[in-house]
């Protein structure tokens, strides 16, 4: 009997192709492979070969017709079966002469035996897919852009190493980063900073305690100075309401391998900068252990992030959803810098401020920085 041919998937964006010209005519004979149509998609007009031998009882689809992937758009007869066609609208043809149903070999079976549209092998090409290996979906087992997509979505899942769940911590941070980059809309201002104070306060407190602090500890002291005279700072938004921090808890942003915690210095304008520094260091070990606890990060006003350690030279830092403003600070290098007539190299340091523009306008945020940059360039770090 015959069998209903239908349009393979050509990869189209919307699934539905123009058929432009039939290669045959009905009573023809059609071999496996051989050109049968012509169709138009949007990335040109392509042959279509026959995905399947037989004879071309009826075509159903005209030429111009828009048809989708899946649409009968002709019926054939499979070699050896004397059945009439279906009944049903097509296009008529009187029969072709005896000499035209010539009927070839059986088709081969197996992979060889398939074709599939260009486009499907391109794309399946271009995804690293072996079409020979896809079982095929489409009418006489051709292979479809779904199929060749499923194959796909298998072999990236086999390369996929086996997840692992984060730290209670690092998915508490994880969180807090993600809903702040969606709410909050951020403003960056920007300054440098000459740290020959503060390298002269390292080498000093090294002289008398034994260990240099960490510049973490200069920056949480400097800001915390700033955020006591600009009470602002430890405001945040709590639905339409504004909230504000009663202590000055400075979160300091800490990577430990692919991990990202922020814990806080607590009460970080009380304490001296080598306070600071034992404490940054006692919780980066605790971090480095996986023993920090969510009450570690709970009620910080501000965060800052230090990436000195490495050749940054400037970067942003994401705001916290319960803070106003981060601070990002980048290496410190060697400069020229101008004093009158003269010129000297000093140690510079970049930092931005990055400022939820909800909360605190731009002169704000400027006198903010401003201040962190007389206190670290005047040594005001009692």
């Amino acid at each position: 009997m015959a069998v209903p041919l239908r349009m393979p998937d050509m990869g189209t964006v919307e699934g539905r192709v123009t058929l432009v010209r039939w290669l045959k005519s009905d009573g023809d004979a059609v071999a496996l492979g051989e050109p049968l149509f012509e169709v138009e998609t949007d990335k040109g007009v392509s042959e279509v070969e026959a995905a399947m031998a037989g004879v071309l009882e009826r075509r159903v689809a005209a030429e111009g017709a828009s048809v989708a992937a899946g649409d009968t758009i002709a019926y054939v007869r499979r070699y050896g079966e004397n059945a009439a066609p279906p009944e049903g609208a097509g296009i008529q043809r009187p029969a072709a002469p005896a000499s035209r149903r010539v009927e070839p070999a059986p088709p081969p079976v197996g992979p060889a035996a398939r074709r599939t549209a260009p486009v499907i092998t391109a794309l399946a090409a271009k995804w690293g897919v072996d079409i020979d290996s896809i079982r095929g979906s489409g009418p006489g087992g051709t292979v479809t852009r779904d199929d060749v997509l499923r194959s796909r979505d298998d072999i990236l899942a086999e390369r996929v190493r086996p997840s692992r769940a984060l730290p209670l911590a690092q998915s508490i941070i994880a969180a807090k980063v993600s809903r702040s980059n969606r709410e909050k809309p951020v403003y960056h201002v920007h300054t440098r900073v000459d740290m020959s104070r503060v390298a002269a306060a390292r080498r000093q407190d090294a002289a008398v305690v034994g260990r240099a602090p960490r510049f973490d500890a200069f920056f949480v002291k400097a800001a915390a100075v700033s955020i006591a005279q600009s009470p602002v700072f430890r405001t945040f938004l709590a639905g339409d309401a504004v909230g504000e921090h009663t202590a000055i808890d400075i979160a300091v942003a800490l990577g430990i391998g692919d991990e990202l915690y922020a814990p806080a210095v607590r009460g970080a304008d009380r304490k001296s900068v080598v306070d600071i520094s034992l404490e940054i260091a006692a919780l980066t070990e605790r971090a480095a252990s996986h023993s920090l606890s969510t009450r570690d990060s709970d009620d910080s006003c501000f965060l800052v992030s230090n990436l000195g350690m490495f050749p940054v030279e400037s970067f942003e830092a994401i705001i916290y959803p319960d803070h106003a403003a981060a601070l990002a600070v980048g290496t410190v290098t060697r400069s020229p810098v101008a004093e009158g007539e003269a010129v000297r190299i000093a140690p510079l340091v970049h930092l931005t401020l990055s400022v939820d523009h909800r909360l605190i306008n731009g002169a704000a945020a400027a006198c903010f920085l401003a201040r962190m940059k007389q206190v670290l360039e005047n040594g005001e770090l009692a």
